[in-house]
């Protein structure tokens, strides 16, 4: 169901490819036994699957984790059945071809070790865990045969026989049955079809709070402080209650948090589930990474895509209420700098049109730019084109009549034209099919009038020509700002602004309510591409990103200094001081490069043996008295004692 990547990750994910041809099949259960070997860190499973095949077909495909080995596969009679298993595609042969919408079912046995990161399908997280000390077995982790990925919606039975001090937590109904050798037989029935095949083994107690009509129940480390846990909480109930505020038919009364290590997902949303790791958790509230996760309740459990071309309807509308709850917390200013945020990656590869992405693999970065940040701008878009009562009351409208379904871009926009009463082809065309935003040129003149006041007349022009939206223009004057919706219409649309006082200047989009291809953002945009490459260890690759935003914006300091930080890793001294200094003669945007730059030049001369000129760079950097993710503190350390480079681990 849902999930979250760290911004700057960038994630290599294999390709899903089956071999050979074989018709779509549509999974509608499983029922799945398990056993674990907590000491080897061995699932064992026998998993039997209802499937419905969408055309003629002699074959079925699924994708089965890398490290299961499938013992065998028998239909509905206990005949066994060939099958062959190439990477992470296991294909199931038929002796006879299988009609159209007949039901099917199959049992396949397998089993195999989960222990590491090793063929994970996400590279380099773990997805699957088992061990000793808990275990997570996660929807993406692809640990029972998979069709469908994030569109096929299933009941699922799940049970497994446990020693104590071990449960089994899953999404639906429990049941717990004690054995006379004082193991119990955990059971777990989820009746509704949705996405229930994420879960977790652990030993630990939970920490139950019944707050403002949500019971939330917290399997977490010992470690965590409780207050933290308690503020986890009462925010969980009361982002639950503004969602439910906005759209209605809450999907669940009760939400179940689960811990994980911190190699894992960072964080994970499965129906009455979510996964956060300890490093998620933090060591404060991560309201907006809740808030992201609880509306996937809504948008993904309730509601799901009918295909991954409408998968931002789902991680899109779980972005945005983050954005909303953050409005709702930290005030308007709050809510555009969120949105300035998202608009970064959803330009970031613009050859990709949203109805397109299910060409892309589902945690690669294009995928979650697109789905998450792109998508939540097109809500964000809406919100200004339909305004918050029509949206909403479209919302509530959409979730109601589509819940527990697979859905479409197509009935989300009817749904929203329903309530709207207007026609969104042109939206969805430009934002949903296009792959273009507009660039805007602002053309006026000021009139002074007899009768007293002023008129501004003008012309915008934007370059896309199909371009239908209105524009919101802030006539900045000597007295309170003007502000006007224009309705813009192809590559030039006058506009006329009447004010009382003497106009100084016309800002178009003040509020960042499009997403408008500006010179700056474009900055941003090539500085975050090199941010995921440098994540994934190509330097060099990082570096012409962020050359490209120098060609930009020649005083980009960001830009400077995130060469330096390639260079520095590659141990380029002389390159990385040469671009910490020119950061330092930059637009000093953000601000804190200033100290962190002063800072890691200290750091470079105590390598490089010049003590006293590093002295004077830990002196420079506390004179600017920002202590952003405690410079202050660490340059008093480096003063009193001269910076080392960390031995490498072996």
């Amino acid at each position: 169901m849902g999930f979250c990547l760290i911004a700057t990750l960038a994630i290599a994910g294999r390709a899903q490819s089956a071999p050979g041809a074989s018709a779509a099949i549509n999974v509608t259960h499983y029922d799945l036994n398990l056993s674990f070997n907590f000491a080897a860190h061995q699932l064992t499973a026998k998993a039997q699957v209802t499937f419905e095949p969408l055309a003629p077909t002699s074959t079925a495909s699924f994708l089965l984790n890398e490290n299961l080995r499938v013992t065998a596969v028998n239909d509905a009679q206990h005949n066994k059945l060939n099958f062959q298993r190439s990477e992470a595609n296991v294909v199931v042969y038929f002796p006879t071809p299988l009609s159209p919408s007949q039901p099917q079912t199959i049992t396949m046995a397998y089993a195999g070790v989960l222990s590491s990161t090793a063929l994970s399908p996400i590279n380099g997280l773990k997805t699957a865990y088992i061990g000793p000390e808990g275990s997570f077995l996660l929807y993406p982790g692809e640990w029972f045969p998979l069709a469908g990925y994030n569109t096929d919606r299933f009941t699922m039975n799940v049970s497994a026989t446990l020693p104590p001090p071990y449960g089994l937590l899953a999404s639906g109904q429990a049941s717990a049955a004690p054995q006379a050798d004082n193991t119990v037989v955990y059971t777990w029935q989820e009746t509704t079809p949705g996405f229930p095949g994420s879960l977790a083994v652990t030993p630990l107690r939970p920490q139950t709070f019944n707050i403002a009509g949500l019971t939330s129940n917290f399997y977490v480390n010992a470690k965590t402080p409780a207050a933290l846990v308690n503020q986890y909480a009462q925010s969980a109930a009361a982002i639950a209650g503004f969602i439910n505020q906005k759209i209605g038919t809450p999907p669940t009364n009760t939400l179940i948090f689960v811990e994980l290590p911190n190699d894992s997902l960072p964080s994970y949303s499965s129906p009455g589930l979510i996964f956060l790791t300890q490093s998620s958790l933090g060591t404060s509230l991560n309201y907006r990474l809740l808030t992201d996760e609880i509306a996937q309740q809504w948008f993904g459990d309730l509601v799901s895509p009918a295909t991954l071309n409408d998968a931002w309807i789902q991680y899109g509308a779980a972005r945005f209420f983050e954005a909303l709850y953050v409005e709702q917390t930290a005030g308007e200013q709050a809510y555009q700098t969120v949105i300035n945020d998202f608009a970064v990656g959803a330009l970031s590869y613009p050859q990709t049109a949203l109805a397109q992405t299910a060409a892309l693999y589902p945690f690669s970065p294009a995928f979650q730019d697109l789905t998450y940040d792109k998508g939540a701008i097109l809500f964000h878009m809406l919100r200004w084109e339909l305004g918050d009562a029509r949206l909403f009351a479209g919302l509530r409208q959409f979730v109601a009549k589509y819940a527990h379904q697979a859905v479409s871009t197509q009935e989300l926009q009817q749904a929203l034209e329903s309530a709207s009463g207007m026609s969104l082809n042109g939206f969805f065309a430009e934002w949903y099919h296009g792959t273009q935003s507009p660039r805007f040129q602002n053309q006026y003149t000021v009139y002074r009038l007899y009768q007293g006041g002023y008129r501004i007349v003008g012309q915008l022009k934007q370059n896309l020509d199909l371009f239908s939206m209105p524009v919101e223009l802030e006539v900045l004057t000597d007295g309170k700002p003007v502000n006007q919706r224009v309705q813009v219409e192809g590559q030039n649309s006058q506009y006329s602004i009447a004010t009382a006082d003497r106009p100084r200047s016309v800002k178009v989009d003040p509020h960042h309510w499009l997403l408008i291809n500006t010179p700056d953002l474009q900055v941003r945009v090539e500085i975050a591409r090199g941010d995921n490459l440098v994540a994934a260890g190509d330097f060099p690759g990082a570096i012409r990103h962020y050359e490209a935003a120098l060609k930009i914006n020649p005083i980009s300091s960001l830009a400077h200094y995130r060469i330096a930080e390639a260079d520095y890793q590659e141990q380029n001294w002389q390159g990385a001081a040469d671009q910490y200094r020119d950061a330092l003669g930059g637009d000093l945007q953000p601000n804190w490069i200033e100290v962190w730059s002063h800072i890691q030049l200290g750091k470079i001369f105590d390598l490089t043996g010049q003590r006293d000129r590093a002295v004077h760079e830990y002196e420079q950097a506390l004179q600017t008295h920002d202590n952003t993710d405690g410079a202050q503190t660490l340059a008093r350390q480096y003063l009193q004692t001269p910076y080392k480079q960390p031995r490498a681990s072996a």
